[in-house]
């Protein structure tokens, strides 16, 4: 449950950001948000989280998946890792658009993790 408050304050972070039109810093925070909150998903089913590795957390999500038979934020998790791999280390600038998308995005997979993490 601490990833998931953890999710939380990276998520309030990002819309903080977006207020201040800190594109790069929504987009960052709100994909930590989104991998904090796969990090409670991943340990709620199969006791274990991603490494530093995203693409562990990518494949630990499609583990939990089929145990949930619910596939549907799959594609957005993996979207936000390439983000943060653009952002975070290839010094690419987040767009508005983006970073609304992004937080859109990182906020419906939140809500979507709740439902299976209790």
């Amino acid at each position: 449950m601490n990833y998931l408050a953890q999710a939380e304050e990276f998520l309030a972070s990002a819309r903080q950001s977006m207020e201040s039109n800190r594109y790069n810093a929504t987009g960052f925070n709100a994909v930590q948000a989104m991998i904090n909150a796969n990090d409670a998903l991943t340990i709620f089913y199969l006791e274990q989280r991603a490494s530093a590795d995203h693409r562990e957390g990518i494949k630990l999500h499609a583990d939990v998946v089929k145990i949930i038979n619910d596939g549907s934020q799959r594609e957005r998790l993996k979207e936000a890792m390439q983000l943060r791999s653009d952002v975070g280390y290839m010094g690419t600038s987040v767009s508005k658009n983006d970073a609304e998308r992004i937080l859109r995005r990182a906020t419906q997979f939140i809500a979507w993790v709740k439902k299976y993490v209790k």
